[in-house]
């Protein structure tokens, strides 16, 4: 009987279904908030504008350094900046990549104000010892293993930026 069973499970074609993508509700930006070299604002533009671009789910890039919000790109929420939770803390102190990859469950998405209410996922990727670039997405466990390597490849272009060029 149990290999009945076996055989009968052996045979069931399982597909994930995968989630859909919702409209996020904000306000679309592309701006630099502090004032950088023509360079470093080139490099940091280039590297938001990248990650919207080759990430299929990416809409919201906010680069935070020195407890300042230095850009937005993308989709935003209400709040104008943003304020480091325990998040965006651990990822800075671990210096580790942190990814929430369905945020609607998560109780720390009151954290991610200055994202849009709705983001269904959230990539915190630090950047040297003291910032942080934070990417919403709009569906659940949108990010795939080469979206997390090309966004950690981009960190050292990003210090680079922050750095002054």
């Amino acid at each position: 009987a149990s290999a009945i069973l076996v055989s009968a499970l052996a045979r069931i074609d399982l597909t994930v279904r995968e989630k859909e993508s919702v409209k996020l509700a904000g306000v679309d930006f592309n701006e630099v908030l502090v004032p950088l070299s023509p360079d470093a604002e080139a490099l940091l533009r280039y590297a938001g504008e990248m990650i919207l671009r080759v990430s299929g789910a990416a809409r919201s890039v906010v680069v935070y350094a020195q407890d300042t919000t230095v850009a937005r790109f993308g989709t935003m929420g209400r709040a104008q900046t943003l304020q480091a939770g325990p998040i965006v803390l651990d990822a800075m102190n671990k210096r580790k990549q942190q990814y929430l990859a369905d945020l609607q469950i998560l109780p720390g998405r009151v954290e991610f104000g200055y994202l849009p209410i709705n983001t269904q996922a959230v990539l915190v990727q630090p950047i040297g010892s003291n910032g942080v670039m934070v990417v919403g997405a709009d569906k659940v466990r949108p990010f795939t293993a080469r979206d997390l390597v090309v966004i950690e490849r981009l960190e050292p272009l990003l210090r680079t930026a922050l750095e002054g060029g």
